[in-house]
């Protein structure tokens, strides 16, 4: 963990990370509502999609471009 505290990109990372899951608590009470996106996908399941796809996104471009132990 201190290898990504260490420099910028690592705390943007984590920032991204820690926004996810706020953004994720955020929608969480309107999952009591039967609410359909796009007349076939729940609004839990598209928003665990949209969680996993900000969290690989973010893990990929930073391991793959930033990471400093390469």
């Amino acid at each position: 963990m201190r290898e990504v505290f260490a420099h910028r990109a690592g705390r943007i990372f984590l920032l991204v990370l820690l926004l996810s899951v706020v953004g994720l608590f955020a929608v969480t009470p309107l999952f009591s509502r039967p609410v359909i996106i796009m007349g076939w996908i729940s609004l839990p399941f598209a928003a665990g999609i949209i969680f996993l796809l900000i969290w690989l996104c973010a893990y990929l471009i930073y391991f793959l471009k930033y990471w400093p132990f390469r």
